[in-house]
C-alpha cells in the first residue's frame, strides 16, 4: 500500500468560493474562445486556478503558477473536478487569458456586470435618519437656522473644547 500525504491549507475552500461565484462559468460564457488549436483548460478554469494562487499565495507573477500548480495537483484536481494537464497552467497560456480579458473590454465589463448582480446584495434601508458614532471631527460651517438646512448636526465636544463643534 503507498501512503502520501499532502497539505492541502485554504486550497478546497477558496476553490468551492470560486466556483459557488461563477466566475470559470461567467468567463467561459462572456469571452470569446480560444483558437482551434488551443488544447486544454478553458480561459474559465485558468483564471480559477490563477485567482486560487494569488488569493493562497500573496503573489500576481504568472512564472510561479506552472511549479505550484504541479505542487498541489492531486487537490486542485479533486476540489475542481478538472483533469489539469501538465503544461494547462504554463505563463504564456496564463497570459493569453490576462490578454483576452484586456483587450476584450466589453466582454470584461458584461463579466464584471453579471458578477456584481450575482455576489452584490442591495437592501432597501429607512433613509429617514442617519446616526452615526464612530470618532470625533471639527467642522468649519455655520449652523443653519433650521434643523432640516443642516447636513450635519452639533454634538458634544469629546475633547472638552467647547470653541470647537464637533
Amino acid at each position: 500500500m503507498d501512503i502520501s500525504s499532502q497539505r492541502i491549507d485554504d486550497i478546497p475552500v477558496i476553490v468551492e468560493w470560486l466556483k459557488q461565484m461563477g466566475i470559470a462559468k461567467c468567463i467561459d460564457q462572456k469571452l470569446r474562445p480560444p483558437h482551434g488549436n488551443h488544447k486544454g483548460m478553458s480561459y474559465g478554469q485558468l483564471s480559477v486556478l490563477l485567482l486560487t494562487y494569488i488569493i493562497t499565495q500573496s503573489d500576481h507573477r504568472l512564472c510561479a503558477v506552472e511549479a505550484w500548480v504541479l505542487a498541489h495537483r492531486r487537490i486542485l484536481e479533486l476540489s475542481t473536478g478538472w483533469s489539469i494537464g501538465e503544461k494547462d497552467t504554463s505563463d504564456d497560456r496564463l497570459a493569453r487569458v490576462v490578454e483576452e480579458l484586456g483587450k476584450q473590454t466589453e466582454a470584461t465589463q458584461e463579466i464584471e456586470v453579471k458578477l456584481g448582480q450575482h455576489l452584490i446584495r442591495a437592501y432597501d434601508l429607512p433613509t429617514q435618519v442617519a446616526r452615526t458614532d464612530t470618532t470625533s471631527f471639527s467642522v468649519n460651517h455655520q449652523q443653519g437656522d433650521s434643523p432640516e438646512e443642516n447636513l450635519l448636526s452639533y454634538g458634544y465636544s469629546k475633547d472638552k473644547r467647547p470653541d470647537l463643534l464637533q
